[in-house]
């Protein structure tokens, strides 16, 4: 039986991917586990298709794997798997591999022990054969590839469209260090002249997660200049989500006073209201405040968000809030009062 039995999950394996049809043979059966056990089985890579059912730009791409070229390299080197964004499948597995898919579809390419090799951002102007098949040859070229970015920065390349890649893709791993540090290579090795054209507009809304970042910092202090040229409703959300990005990383826990009031400066100048702000920002400014032991001013901006709606929660939030970064008797005593308001 101990012969019999792996040849016998080799045909069951073999079986979910043999249906027959035009273009990329996805397997139609079975999940992830059984998509990298067949690919061990043949020594192929595996391509992942991260889809959405109700992405229309998915469903354009299905005439385009149905693609006779595109089959013949796809079946030739990859088990295919179609890989839903709406399930909890799909969820588990990118969070374990540390995936952030920005837009359906996305291609990724892995070999047949789970290591990544690269990804691809696909839309509506990439959507034909020629595409998926580079696609395809570059994740199997070791020296093209996503995975070999950091490498490829080390040795010395420094040409404006790599760096753009290589910052959106750090931004897609999740290495936002790298992705900080690209991006700053980047925007310092254009003139200022080019911040406003198409391209780095489109850099700040996909790749920058950094608030320092030269091409931000352009961006918010000549706002004028963005808005006279691109939607203002636009402008206003990618300005914002850097902001919060960068204060709402591990970074905006270490924020000094100093710095987080300029981010409510930079807010301020985006329209967004001060009670807005406080909101938004309550906990780092307090946080930074208590920290260096302004502890009478971190209560202060703690009280600004309390209302007649505060409810039990929030009071009981507040008081372990202080209680964990503080030790200053004033503080706490106030905390005192706000834990007995949560009973």
């Amino acid at each position: 039986m101990k012969r019999v039995l792996p040849s016998i999950v080799v045909l069951l394996l073999l079986s979910l991917s043999s249906i027959a049809q035009r273009g990329v043979n996805f397997i139609s059966g079975g999940n992830l586990r059984t998509v990298f056990d067949l690919a061990k089985v043949q020594n192929k890579a595996v391509f992942l298709e991260a889809y959405a059912p109700t992405c229309h730009v998915c469903m354009a791409f299905k005439p385009t794997f149905e693609n006779q070229q595109v089959g013949d390299i796809y079946n030739k080197n990859y088990i295919s798997y179609k890989l839903d964004m709406t399930s909890p499948e799909a969820a588990g597995f990118l969070q374990k591999q540390n995936i952030w898919i920005p837009s359906t579809p996305t291609l990724l390419f892995f070999d047949k022990d789970v290591k990544l090799m690269h990804i691809a951002i696909m839309g509506e102007n990439t959507n034909s054969p020629e595409a998926l098949i580079s696609s395809a040859m570059i994740a199997m070229n070791p020296q093209k590839r996503a995975t070999a970015y950091k490498a490829i920065y080390q040795s010395g390349n420094r040409t404006t469209n790599f760096l753009i890649d290589y910052g959106y893709m750090a931004r897609i791993l999740k290495d936002t260090v790298m992705n900080i540090t690209v991006l700053k290579t980047y925007a310092k090795s254009i003139p200022t002249s080019q911040y406003t054209s198409n391209v780095n507009f489109a850099v700040l809304q996909k790749a920058i997660m950094d608030d320092e970042n030269p091409l931000f910092v352009y961006m918010i202090n000549h706002l004028a200049e963005f808005n006279a040229k691109f939607d203002k409703n636009l402008v206003k959300q990618t300005a914002e989500n850097i902001i919060m990005y960068s204060l709402y990383s591990s970074r905006g826990n270490k924020y000094s006073s100093a710095k987080i009031a300029q981010v409510k400066a930079n807010l301020a100048k985006l329209g967004v209201t001060q009670k807005a702000i406080g909101v938004r920002i309550f906990r780092e400014e307090a946080t930074a405040l208590f920290r260096e032991g302004k502890s009478a001013e971190a209560i202060k901006i703690l009280e600004s968000i309390i209302d007649a709606k505060t409810d039990k929660a929030s009071y009981t939030y507040l008081s372990n809030f202080v209680k964990s970064r503080t030790s200053d008797k004033a503080a706490l005593a106030k905390a005192t009062i706000w834990a007995a308001k949560g009973r």
